[in-house]
């Protein structure tokens, strides 16, 4: 498999999404305030990298060396609600070592090469828990401070996004995880 062609497509297909992606649809109260403090660039552990926009989010992560790939590239729609934030995966290719890569494309441009929008449902939102209904991911905000958001992501994990650009993903099953804003815009 051509790994350069794969990720010179993907690295594309980011860059249509960022430029596409800039301009969405502002929320009220709670969402507007985890929209600000989410946007920018993002650093986790090595090699991890989280771009968000007002309308998307990309991950990119490459771990590991040629022989021993660790391999994380995704692009997803994302819509915030002072309820918290709904997100739909578009685009993945996953890569474990020793194993061959997994690509997901979903199709989100119509006819005329415009991105289709990311419909949600506010009544997913449940008041304490991830909700996932027809490949949409519903975080739901569970405590807001004017320092943090906490959010109740799947598998009952939680991230808090703090004001200062620091967040901590909280895995249920103990531990802490820290990601830096490195860039805003």
């Amino acid at each position: 498999m051509n790994y350069h062609k794969i990720y010179g497509i993907l690295f594309s297909i980011f860059v249509i999404f960022i430029i596409t992606g800039c301009a969405a649809e502002k929320p009220d109260n709670s969402g507007n305030q985890l929209a600000a403090w989410l946007k920018g660039v993002w650093i986790t552990g090595i090699g991890t990298y989280t771009i968000y926009t007002d309308s998307h989010y990309f991950v990119l992560s490459s771990e590991g060396d040629s022989t021993r790939p660790n391999l994380y590239y995704g692009a997803s729609q994302v819509r915030y609600n002072e309820k918290g934030m709904a997100r739909k995966q578009v685009l993945r290719l996953r890569e474990y070592p020793g194993s061959e890569p997994v690509i997901f494309r979903e199709d989100v441009f119509q006819p005329d090469h415009k991105e289709t929008p990311l419909v949600i449902d506010t009544t997913c939102f449940d008041k304490n828990n991830c909700t996932i209904k027809d490949g949409i991911i519903y975080d739901v905000i569970i405590e807001k401070t004017d320092k943090y958001i906490l959010l109740a992501t799947c598998n009952g994990d939680k991230e808090k996004i703090f004001s200062n650009g620091v967040s901590v993903y909280l895995p249920a099953d103990g531990g802490e995880f820290y990601s830096y804003r490195i860039e805003e815009f």
